[in-house]
């Protein structure tokens, strides 16, 4: 477990970097942009992320279970995944631009050669991250992401600096993964050892196989994070799409460590499945509680002090989306019980493009009820219901395909545990007015500070008290944890 522990933890940090132009650029061009400005180049975002999801149609990720399926093997995949990635990408992008025409721009109008540009270049040959864990080199994942997200900060916000002009940043982007897509394709003709490794019997077909439901769930999900984003920009407008996005805002370091952490125990899922499959749902058990213990008092911590926060990081402009964000860490409580790699563990994906077709239909109608009844706040938790639905669904399907019951599927014991000592640490939170501690102002901020820091520290002796094991765990992987960082940082 210390093993999967060091590497769940630097693939998060480079899965932050990855996400790093919306997660620290927004906190400065929401300074250098007006909010209108600001939503217009979340839209961008918005636009871009969905034709990434479309393009890659999770071909990348396939291969944290084709190379520990194929070991042999590993850089034929590569090719092959590479091959595919580019056919996947092409089609989206002639699908965007048929049904663009086809509507008469409103599609995407204006942004429409600025989008299929930036999904051509972010896509292809992006396949690195998902390599590095299957073959375990996280150090080589670190250095890797943390350049890209320099670069990616830095093209942004000085572009913003000089020009205040939502359209130069736009291509600015653009050039910089241009220039990265050129820099990968000369480095993968140099490192590339397919043409060394036996030939694989029937590939094409059993990737397929594996990427079209995958895939589809893939895209499903996306549909799913994005569609009350859709809507809200095309029914509210820009300025109520900045707003939202500042809500959700912390959506990619949640998403980023879940699916970090799932990244990771899928390939051992993988190869402990074929000893015991109770041993493979055991590693599973265990991550859930991992998540649960780092997304819990997160949860807690933002829901009792989202409006300073919101003010003090983003500015009174954006006051309204404290509500946004206190509604979504309801919904993050969700992202605790990824079912997802269980059922890949075991190949059954059928399961993941059900749920999101469930989620995606209850997700819709609440939108139709509740954004004209809540406008931004009503999307917001439409999409909530959407995430709670999906995770009941692949509940479900993870009971029948283990052929366990519920009790046997969820480590309520350990995870009681964890409710627990979060529920009884807030107390310290309520019973001080830890924002008025150091002074009004940007001075409150050391008060949300101190006050989860206190929390924190109690939440932490409740575990330990409650003798949830994961946290014992956690800690014996923390002490080991900065020679781990140390030693990743001398190879890269």
């Amino acid at each position: 477990m210390a093993g999967i522990g060091n590497r769940a933890a630097i693939l998060t940090l480079a899965r932050i970097a990855n996400y790093g132009l919306m997660l620290i650029s927004p906190i400065i061009l929401v300074h250098l942009l007006s909010v209108a400005q600001f939503g217009r180049y979340r839209e961008f975002l918005l636009y871009a992320s969905v034709m990434q999801s479309l393009a890659l149609f999770s071909i990348d990720d396939s291969l944290l279970y084709f190379i520990p399926a194929h070991p042999a093997s590993r850089w034929r995949m590569v090719r092959q995944t590479a091959g595919l990635t580019a056919c996947s990408s092409l089609l989206a992008v002639a699908g965007l631009v048929v049904l663009d025409f086809a509507t008469g721009g409103r599609m995407v109008g204006s942004l429409l050669v600025p989008i299929c540009l930036y999904t051509l270049f972010i896509v292809n040959l992006s396949f690195w991250d998902w390599f590095w864990v299957a073959t375990d080199r996280p150090a080589l994942i670190f250095a890797y992401s943390s350049v890209r997200l320099a670069a990616r900060v830095i093209v942004a916000t000085v572009t913003a600096a000089l020009t205040h002009d939502v359209r130069a940043i736009i291509w600015a982007l653009i050039a910089l993964e241009g220039v990265r897509l050129l820099a990968v394709a000369v480095v993968m003709m140099i490192v590339d050892r397919g043409a060394a490794e036996p030939p694989l019997e029937d590939p094409w077909r059993e990737q397929l196989r594996f990427c079209v439901p995958s895939g589809t769930a893939s895209v499903l999900a996306m549909l799913n994070r994005n569609l009350s984003s859709l809507v809200v920009a095309k029914a509210l407008g820009a300025v109520a799409l900045a707003l939202y996005a500042i809500g959700r805002f912390g959506e990619p370091v949640v998403e980023t460590l879940r699916n970090s952490v799932s990244a990771v125990v899928l390939p051992e899922m993988v190869r402990r499945d074929r000893d015991s499959r109770q041993a493979s749902l055991a590693l599973w058990k265990r991550a859930t509680v991992v998540n649960a213990i780092v997304l819990f008092p997160v949860a807690v911590v933002v829901e009792r002090f989202a409006r300073p926060l919101v003010i003090a990081v983003f500015g009174r402009g954006y006051a309204e989306a404290a509500l946004i964000l206190q509604i979504y860490m309801v919904g993050m409580l969700r992202e605790c019980f990824d079912f997802a790699p269980a059922l890949r563990a075991i190949n059954v994906t059928r399961p993941l493009v059900e749920s999101n077709v469930a989620s995606l239909v209850a997700c819709g109608i609440m939108l139709a009820i509740l954004v004209p009844l809540g406008g931004v706040a009503g999307a917001m938790t439409a999409f909530v219901i959407g995430m709670v639905v999906d995770a009941v669904w692949l509940g479900w399907s993870a009971m029948r395909h283990y052929g366990v019951s519920l009790g046997e599927l969820i480590p309520w014991a350990r995870m009681g545990g964890v409710t627990a000592a979060a529920a009884i640490a807030a107390t310290v939170l309520v019973a001080s007015d830890w924002t008025r501690m150091f002074g009004p102002g940007g001075l409150a901020l050391g008060g949300v500070a101190l006050g989860g820091t206190v929390y924190l520290a109690v939440f932490a002796l409740l575990l330990l008290a409650l003798r949830v094991p994961e946290a014992y765990d956690l800690i014996a992987w923390a002490r080991r944890l900065v020679p781990t960082f140390t030693a990743a940082s001398r190879k890269a």
